[in-house]
């Protein structure tokens, strides 16, 4: 073969080499160009490729604020599954829907004046919704106990007052005997039946919250079930337009702020009494018959996630707020010793005294009852 042959040969190889390999690189480049553009692409949908993606208006904040306003349908909706479910609503306060849509009715008036955080709002809205539902299942299955005639009669302001004052002045005709009574007045006599009259405004005020004694006008206590809406209805329609009427229409700045302070102030005090009425049922029924562990649960939690809420998440609320909060919860956790002694420990309590007091009987007896020794028995009395 030619030498000028095996050159050329030789240089045709080389160059074929060459251009392979020259496409070779083109090719890897355009791989890693397409690869970076995948890259990135899913970086700008993705903030974080190893994390889950998580939007930013889903917060902490975000969390609390929807259990804070929706807590009231899963604790007061299992109580209107337990009294469906039991076909009885003995051992459930009433009083709790009339408290809880009341406190409500007059947060949300409260609101129209004075806007205080939206997540408090809601929660009102939700508790009016579910304690109609709540009031409506109660009412359907109210026992005969609860009727306004099977109700304890409870002493009258007059009866109270007149038997306090006939204590410490001896005397039931004071516009007659005004002259002696002036004459024998001192300081202690002064105190002393100052002193009863209060006593006696707490002991009626204790009364009116428990369901088991008549009140004025039967109030919610009445044995017509239409009477209870119209109330609600009367009483929400009055708030809103009188609200409305002051705040909107009138524009009277100095006495929507007063009126906003009263509907506060009443909206957190009522709702603060709510377990009175439950305290006196478990009281007189001595047993936790129809009072469901979870709705008491749901109160503790409650009340731990509205002052922890009130305390460092809210904005724009008054110490009210949180004073108000503090005694309901003080009193749930008396409700809560009430619910461990009548489930765990009253009957305990009463089986030892029955059998303490059947003892000492025996005992009496028996040294009342004594043998002689010819066999014969003689019976002292004591």
């Amino acid at each position: 073969m030619p030498e000028d042959v095996v050159t050329t040969t030789i240089a045709n190889a080389v160059a074929t080499t060459a251009v392979a390999e020259a496409i070779s690189e083109v090719i890897d480049a355009s791989v890693t160009t397409t690869k970076n553009t995948y890259a990135d692409a899913i970086a700008a949908y993705f903030p974080i490729v190893d994390q889950f993606y998580i939007p930013d208006w889903f917060t902490i904040q975000f969390i609390a604020n929807n259990i804070i306003s929706f807590t009231p349908l899963f604790s007061y909706g299992t109580t209107v599954i337990s009294i469906q479910r039991s076909q009885t609503s003995l051992g459930f306060s009433l009083d709790i829907c009339a408290t809880m849509l009341i406190a409500s009715i007059l947060r949300v008036c409260y609101y129209l004046i004075t806007p205080y955080d939206l997540s408090l709002l809601r929660q009102s809205l939700v508790m009016i919704f579910i304690q109609l539902i709540l009031l409506n299942t109660t009412l359907k299955f109210r026992p005969i106990e609860y009727q306004y005639d099977n109700l304890l009669a409870v002493e009258s302001f007059q009866k109270l007052f007149h038997d306090i004052f006939l204590e410490y002045f001896a005397t039931d005709k004071p516009l007659q005997n005004w002259k002696t009574i002036i004459n024998n007045l001192t300081f202690t006599k002064v105190t002393g039946f100052l002193g009863k009259c209060g006593l006696v405004i707490v002991y009626k005020t204790l009364k009116f919250f428990d369901p088991s004694y008549k009140r004025i006008l039967s109030f919610w206590q009445w044995n017509n079930d239409t009477i209870f809406w119209k109330f609600i209805a009367y009483f929400a329609c009055l708030n809103f337009f009188f609200t409305l009427f002051v705040v909107k229409i009138m524009d009277w700045p100095t006495i929507a702020e007063w009126v906003g302070s009263i509907f506060g102030s009443l909206g957190l005090l009522i709702e603060s009494l709510l377990p009175l009425p439950q305290i006196s049922i478990l009281h007189k029924l001595k047993s936790i018959q129809g009072f469901k562990l979870i709705l008491l649960v749901s109160w503790l939690c409650g009340d731990t996630l509205k002052i922890t809420y009130l305390i460092f998440g809210a904005s724009n609320i008054s110490y009210m707020f949180v004073v108000f909060a503090l005694f309901q919860m003080s009193l749930d956790f008396y409700i809560a010793g009430q619910y461990i002694y009548y489930r765990f420990y009253y009957e305990t309590f009463r089986h030892d005294n029955e059998a303490s007091m059947a003892l000492n009987t025996g005992d009496i007896e028996l040294r009342n009852f004594n043998v002689t020794v010819d066999g014969s028995s003689n019976n002292n009395s004591y």
